[in-house]
């Protein structure tokens, strides 16, 4: 996945401090859009620079996308395995598709609480890498 952000600071000759605009579910770009009226949030992380990136510079910048998949891996499909797990686990075991669907919808929720805190412990890990790919 390939984006823009600018260089903030040189951390050392091969890491620099970035900062990405970030970008809508929608692919778009919202520091352009006044179609959803969300307020533009600005991500800071660390990339690594092997071109030598210098500090204000307009960076092309690449993520891992084994980890972008991992991560839209955990977001989307637990929730709904989750979901139709319960469902399914509820329905075999007898009961109405009234209470089969409640223990469905508490497994999407309970889907989506590991997501977030999953979001959570990558954000604070740092382990999300970026590398800076070209200038520009």
């Amino acid at each position: 996945m390939l984006q823009k952000a600018v260089v903030k600071g040189v951390i050392d000759r091969t890491h620099a401090e970035i900062e990405v605009q970030r970008q809508g579910a929608c692919s778009h770009d919202c520091g352009k859009c006044g179609g959803c009226g969300h307020p533009t949030e600005r991500i800071r992380a660390t990339a690594i620079n092997r071109i030598g990136a210098e500090t204000g510079d307009v960076v092309t910048i690449e993520g891992s996308s084994k980890q972008i998949l991992g991560m839209a891996a955990v977001v989307y499909a637990i929730p709904l395995v989750l979901f139709f797990v319960l469902y399914g686990v509820c329905a075999g075991l007898g009961l109405s598709e009234g209470p089969a669907a409640c223990a469905g919808i508490i497994g999407f929720v309970i889907g989506i609480l590991l997501a977030v805190g999953y979001n959570k412990k990558v954000k604070a890990s740092g382990k999300i890498v970026f590398t800076i790919v070209k200038k520009g």
